[in-house]
């Protein structure tokens, strides 16, 4: 299990040692941190990953890149578009990961220092930031065409990873849509994206959907063609295979013991798991849906994981959404009520959506900027209390209006 502590950064002043697990929620208030935690940790998990394909450039290793050259905190900052105000010399990060330690103290002209975990075993994964603006990639035609900002940043990343993805479904593999059930998605060669509305017969672009579904839409192809990817082949060129095998060397001369090490081959020549991180999650859309996609995005990552031993299928999510976080506490409240009957338990939340206790973490990141967690370990729910407090205020509130009322 990963960890992240930030401090001095943003508008995050500590946010104590965050426990990353299977499913991650981060509540709170607008400019509390929410989306600088969940890029940082986006960073971290990037940066992890071309540590453990041994990624190079220029004959150089990732992990002197990384520690020299500011490079680490330059690149957070022009691809997440942080302002380099944001760091000062108090500012640290230190995040453990499954393979690797990253920590970074100082201002934005500091360096990291990364050190591999003992007997850990790297591996390759799908990774996808999910950007709150992904409704631009429906709502705006060509946004690929004219989006080129000045620094290869998180927007034009997602809008790249998009035009690969679409293509995983074409008009005879559609993909059928969560959110909205009559339809479903593909993409066509000749008209580019398409939905099709399953009950009438009918298809028109994205770009005349509503917003709910111009939210929902790319999120749930990312989501779907990511986890399907787990446990195939790894995209990657001559290089980047060249890279395994020249840090394989670095700590063994012997060729032939390299191409022999099966498990350590297939765990950067497979992918292993699928990480996304995501903004919102309720973006545009109603209750019932909201709970839908959540459920849906859950199956998706325990799916993943069942391809392997190892649990290397995540997902962090931020959200200002009371109905998000109840339909989490139903599946937590499953994961309690399988142990005891899973037979009963399964007639009313399917298997598929049901994740072993202990694998959801909640925290609340406050106005003066720590981290709390939310979830309550006797009954193993989230305490919704600082995210819905609105309705206790507008109940007080109707009831003094009632009292002149009824007078």
């Amino acid at each position: 299990m990963a960890t992240i502590q930030i401090k001095s950064i943003g508008p995050i002043v500590d946010t104590g040692i965050i426990e990353l697990k299977t499913v991650n929620l981060f509540i709170g208030k607008q400019s509390t941190g929410k989306s600088t935690l969940m890029k940082i940790c986006s960073h971290c998990r990037w940066v992890e990953k071309l540590l453990s394909i041994g990624k190079r450039k220029n004959g150089t290793s990732s992990i002197y890149l990384y520690t020299h050259y500011y490079r680490f905190v330059q690149e957070l900052i022009k691809f997440y578009r942080f302002d380099p105000k944001f760091f000062s010399k108090d500012s640290e990060i230190v995040y453990v990961g499954d393979s690797f330690k990253i920590e970074f103290k100082g201002d934005h002209k500091a360096n990291a220092r990364i050190e591999p975990i003992s007997d850990a075993s790297p591996y390759n994964a799908r990774l996808s930031f999910i950007p709150s603006e992904r409704n631009l990639i429906s709502a705006i035609k060509g946004i690929e065409s004219w989006y080129r900002p000045k620094d290869f940043d998180l927007l034009f990343n997602f809008i790249f990873e998009w035009d690969e993805v679409r293509e995983s479904y074409s008009p005879t593999n559609p993909l059928p849509l969560v959110v909205t059930p009559d339809m479903e998605f593909f993409y066509d060669n000749a008209r580019g994206e398409q939905i099709r509305l399953t009950s009438q017969n009918k298809e028109f672009s994205p770009f005349y959907a509503s917003s709910g579904v111009q939210s929902a839409l790319p999120l749930e192809v990312m989501i779907n063609a990511l986890t399907s990817a787990v446990g195939t082949k790894a995209n990657m060129s001559k290089s980047d295979l060249m890279d395994i095998v020249s840090s394989l060397l670095e700590d063994d001369s012997d060729i032939n013991k390299v191409v022999t090490e099966s498990k350590l081959s297939k765990n950067l020549m497979t992918y292993q798991g699928a990480v996304f991180f995501i903004e919102e999650i309720e973006q545009n859309l109603f209750p019932e849906s909201q709970a839908g996609l959540l459920r849906h995005i859950v199956a998706a990552i325990k799916a993943a994981n069942g391809k392997f031993d190892k649990n290397r299928s995540m997902v962090s999510m931020t959200t200002h959404s009371p109905y998000v976080l109840s339909a989490l506490n139903v599946l937590m409240a499953a994961s309690e009520a399988y142990a005891i009957d899973a037979e009963a338990t399964v007639r009313i939340v399917p298997e598929e959506y049901i994740l072993p206790k202990g694998s959801i973490s909640a925290y609340y990141l406050t106005p003066e900027g720590t981290a709390v967690n939310v979830i309550d370990s006797e009954i193993y729910m989230v305490n919704g209390m600082n995210l819905d407090t609105v309705s206790q205020t507008v109940e007080e509130d109707l009831d003094r209006l009632n009292d002149i009322i009824c007078q």
